[in-house]
């Protein structure tokens, strides 16, 4: 059965993956390509970090959860592995925007890494649903025998 803990702290997480993302399209709007693509990237890590909370997972770096998130999510196809792409897209954008010096980051993989976030965070937000909608028939199940 889900505790409080773990439903508080997924949805504070996915509050934060949504403040990423808006942030992301703040960025993008201002010309901010860069910070936008960043934000993106982290409002992707957080969204899996809430999934991860709501069962009971945890990894304290963005590369393993994704690693744990890929392994036990998308490749079991629990979740669309379409996501998989916008993950790996995602995180090598964000690679040559924090460490290459010289790297312009361009309108259009910003735009595409926005969406990309924006479609992993609301296949996260069914997916918490979903689990969330379960322990509720399971508890009401539980409670009436």
């Amino acid at each position: 059965m889900l505790d409080n803990t773990r439903v508080d702290l997924s949805q504070t997480r996915m509050e934060n993956a949504k403040e990423d993302l808006a942030t992301a399209a703040e960025n993008m709007r201002a010309g901010r390509f860069r910070a936008a693509n960043n934000r993106a990237y982290y409002a992707i890590y957080h969204a899996i970090n809430a999934v991860l909370a709501i069962d009971s997972a945890d990894a304290k770096s963005s590369g393993r959860a994704i690693e744990y998130f890929n392994e036990n999510y998308l490749n079991s196809n629990l979740l669309d592995n379409y996501l998989k792409i916008v993950i790996d897209y995602a995180a090598q954008t964000r690679k040559r925007c924090d460490f290459e010096d010289y790297y312009t980051s361009t309108q259009e993989e910003t735009k595409r890494n926005i969406s990309g976030a924006g479609d992993l965070l609301l296949a996260a937000d069914n997916y918490i649903e979903s689990r969330l909608k379960k322990e509720s028939i399971q508890l009401a199940q539980y409670t009436e025998n």
